[in-house]
Order: C-alpha cells, then sequence, then structure tokens
C-alpha cells in the first residue's frame, strides 16, 4: 500500500522509548550548572549517546524503515530532546549523527 510508506507508529514507539530512556539515565537538570554533578552527568550523556546511536543501527537493521520513516528518527528525535530541555547543541549533534548512522545501516559499511 502506498499509505504504508508514511506509517510512523513503530519509529514514533522507538524514539518515544529511547528519549523515555535517556531522561532517566540523564535528566536534564542534572547537565545544568558548573559542578562535579553536571560534568558526571556531561559524561553519562555522552556514553548514552553512544548506546542511543547502536539502538538506532539495530532498528534500522531489524525494522528496514523506508526513507521518510528514516528521515522521521532523526527529526523526532531532536525535537524530543528539545522538548525535554537538553542542550540545543547536544539535540542537534545527535539528530546529525543519528541520521548518518540510519541512512548507513543497512549498508555493508560503518559510519
Amino acid at each position: 500500500m502506498v499509505f504504508s510508506w508514511f506509517n510512523t507508529s513503530k519509529v514514533d514507539k522507538f524514539v518515544d522509548a529511547e528519549v523515555a530512556d535517556l531522561i532517566k539515565r540523564v535528566p536534564p537538570a542534572k547537565l545544568e550548572g558548573s559542578g562535579a554533578a553536571a560534568r558526571k552527568a556531561g559524561e553519562q550523556l555522552a556514553r548514552s549517546h553512544d548506546l542511543l546511536l547502536r539502538h538506532a543501527r539495530d532498528f534500522v537493521r531489524s525494522e528496514k524503515p523506508n526513507l521518510y520513516q528514516k528521515a522521521r528518527i532523526a527529526n523526532r528525535m531532536k525535537w524530543a530532546l528539545l522538548e525535554a530541555k537538553y542542550p540545543k547543541d547536544f539535540a542537534d549533534g545527535l539528530a546529525y549523527a543519528l541520521a548518518s548512522v540510519v541512512a548507513a545501516a543497512n549498508a555493508d559499511r560503518e559510519v
């Protein structure tokens, strides 16, 4: 069906679950300030960044989304992170990395 091309329910469910997991692991409020707690939260956020990219690669390899759905993953992730009050530079960087990983996930090469 032509309309199934625009069905993003699996993508939306994946992104919502990943954002909820990230918020649980590294709440945006912990990133505020300049103390040791903020520095530790920043390190946790960096580790979570890599984990999220691996989950996205695995999701794309298993679900085989089309071009529209792949673009939706990065876009929805960016806006969900911004709504959750994560720093704009983190959300933008993650969206860019996510788009790259998702685009190359079905290829035989690694990004």
